[in-house]
């Protein structure tokens, strides 16, 4: 899968498994945005919600990933570079 991860960068934090996601484009549509989803050599594209939890605070930034995510938001992640487009 190297073209993969030469195209796209996982933008989940460290995680468990070989499930990554890697955001192509906000859609402006209901909030979601499109990711390509790779495990192995499974490919796919997605069109999923964006997560609605933002960080505490009155100007908290908002998490760049998906709805249902399982590891820390975006926001949490202060000690590793994170990719995002919001």
């Amino acid at each position: 899968m190297g073209c993969v991860d030469r195209a796209a960068r996982c933008q989940r934090s460290a995680h468990e498994g070989d499930e990554h996601y890697g955001l192509l484009a906000e859609l402006d549509t209901y909030g979601t945005a499109l990711w390509l989803c790779w495990r192995g050599a499974y490919v796919d594209l997605v069109v999923l919600r964006d997560c609605p939890v933002a960080g505490p605070g009155p100007d908290g930034d908002g998490c760049c990933l998906f709805a249902g995510h399982t590891e820390q938001h975006t926001w949490e992640d202060a000690s590793e570079e994170v990719l995002c487009t919001s």
